[in-house]
């Protein structure tokens, strides 16, 4: 797709005028990892390591509300490999309207105004009464998410901006589409066009305003207005009302889609952090896709087990890990964590063993590449004795004639609550706790050359954003669910994170699977705020590109 900064033809002659390179760079502002604002001189979303103008980083910064009323905000220099510009000290609101505004300087003639806003909520659904708009920066936009796509509210001095060209990017800086405004302000853009994660928009003017700045006369004023935002979801409610609750809620249970069916086992069905067998589930539940009305059915009893792993292979789901507890309700707490592996078969509807691993193991994770199961992470509980965390990792070749457990190298982390997910033939392991406490890191094991590599961590504003997340590998793409409510992608050609859209109802030790090609849904889980879930949250995966 063509990389195209194109506005309205009163710029045309102006910027025909301006070098090749300054031509194509314009500020943004958006949200960065750790929840902090980030304003910066790219060519494009996704270019932060142009050299920011000192006249640009001496703007002015604030939180607006559509009231007009304005909370300053201290942006300070950053020069980084991957970042030039400027930054905040703290995270701002995930739920905030921000605005940059500073001057350039003069140029030709003409005095250069920038204004960049950046949305970090969701688009809203219907437009938002504005008390005064005599109060808004001179250039403003409007996103209202719509049943079509969006539709873009472009403002200028108070009053819908009439007549003016609009365009769409997306997180790349590649054009999307481009529309003139009617007479109310406003320009369509369908669905269909729009892509995942963060998008931007640009408008500008220019009036024949003579005067001086700094010694230099002017005889124009040219404002450049950016905006980001977080693209909205596709729809999701008939999904969502379709897939029928969990028939009893659950966290750090085993879960696999595998045809067309989901199936979860086992799992903490009682308190957070008050474990007993009454309060550990043994059950197998299986939901049909297929079905028109489809329900959670049980169809296997096993072993009482939480934080296990499970992979589908063929006919069978495998169980491998977690632990037990010996203790009934209200008794001080015995818990032990299993080697067992187990194995359901779905067409004979029986169980049978396989290979025990070579250590207890919970709180881990299992992906399967193949044929061959990957088991990482984790810890051994023995009751009284003293909790062992595990520096090894395992494999096993199902496809053998006698399949056995072997050593892969020890990863270059200890930690537990990982997601554990295969992608493109490899083993990315994503967050979890350490010795010291949550983390958002992440390391790829790659059974080609058996090696392991230190990752991009997960975004997020805090550690905790690791911590018990929720991956899957669809369609080429993985996707990972955090516990602040991010849905992130992983960028196989940047080797980075891009946020694509945000939950609303965030939870850990939950699942994230697909339903069919372009859906993934949360299943189960918890929040600090609001416990355990029942509900399945839908997420729509738009193109790429």
């Amino acid at each position: 797709m063509k990389r195209t900064f194109f506005w309205s033809a009163s710029f045309a002659l102006f910027l025909s005028s301006l070098p090749g390179l300054a031509q194509a760079h314009f500020p943004w502002l958006v949200r960065g990892d750790h929840g902090k604002l980030i304003y910066y001189f790219g060519e494009g979303i996704a270019d932060q390591s142009y050299k920011m103008p000192d006249s640009l980083a001496g703007g002015k910064f604030v939180e607006l509300s559509l009231d007009g009323k304005t909370t300053p905000l201290t942006l300070n220099k950053i020069e980084t490999a991957d970042l030039v510009g400027c930054t905040s000290d703290k995270p701002v609101s995930r739920d905030g309207l921000f605005v940059a505004e500073a001057t350039y300087g003069v140029y030709k003639g003409t005095r250069l105004q920038y204004i960049s806003m950046h949305q970090s909520h969701a688009p809203y659904v219907a437009r938002q009464p504005i008390a005064e708009p005599s109060k808004l920066p001179k250039l403003f936009a409007e996103i209202i998410d719509t049943e079509e796509g969006i539709d873009v509210y472009a403002w200028n001095a108070g009053k819908p901006f009439a007549k003016t060209k609009v365009t769409l990017y997306n997180s790349t800086g590649d054009e999307l589409a481009s529309g003139d405004t009617n007479d109310d302000g406003k320009v369509a853009f369908e669905d269909k066009i729009l892509r995942q994660g963060v998008l931007g928009i640009m408008f500008g003017t220019s009036d024949p305003s003579a005067g001086q700045l700094h010694d230099t006369r002017y005889e124009t004023e040219s404002t450049y207005f950016t905006a980001t935002f977080l693209a909205p979801e596709l729809p999701t409610q008939d999904v969502t009302k379709r897939l029928p609750p969990l028939p009893f809620p659950t966290t750090s249970f085993g879960a696999v889609h595998t045809d067309h069916y989901l199936y979860v086992y086992g799992g903490n069905t009682g308190d957070a952090h008050s474990y007993s067998e009454e309060g550990q589930s043994n059950k197998l539940l299986e939901l049909d896709l297929q079905n028109t009305s489809p329900q959670w059915r049980e169809i296997a009893i096993g072993d009482r087990l939480q934080g296990l792993g499970m992979v589908a292979h063929g006919s069978k789901l495998i169980l491998i890990g977690g632990f037990s507890a010996k203790n009934k309700a209200g008794d001080p707490q015995d818990l032990h964590s299993q080697a067992s592996v187990q194995a359901f078969d779905r067409k004979t509807k029986t169980w049978s063993k396989l290979p025990s691993l070579p250590e207890p193991r919970s709180s881990h994770d299992a992906a399967i590449i193949g044929d061959t199961i990957y088991v990482v992470g984790g810890w051994a509980m023995a009751g009284k004795e003293e909790t062992k965390w595990h520096e090894t990792a395992w494999s096993m070749n199902l496809s053998d004639e006698q399949p056995k457990w072997n050593a892969i190298p020890n990863p270059p982390f200890v930690r537990r609550a990982v997601a554990t997910v295969a992608h493109h033939g490899k083993i990315f392991v994503i967050g979890g706790m350490d010795k010291k406490g949550p983390t958002k890191e992440v390391a790829i094991y790659d059974p080609a050359t058996k090696s392991w590599t230190e990752s991009t961590s997960l975004l997020g504003d805090q550690a905790m954003a690791g911590f018990g997340a929720a991956g899957w590998s669809l369609n080429g793409s993985l996707f990972v669910s955090t516990h602040e409510g991010d849905m992130l992608r992983w960028d196989d050609s940047t080797k980075k994170w891009d946020l694509i859209g945000r939950s609303i109802s965030p939870r850990f030790f939950h699942r994230f699977l697909p339903i069919d090609s372009k859906v993934l849904v949360s299943i189960g889980g918890a929040s600090m705020e609001e416990g355990k879930f029942v509900q399945l949250e839908a997420f729509a995966i738009r193109d790429r590109e």
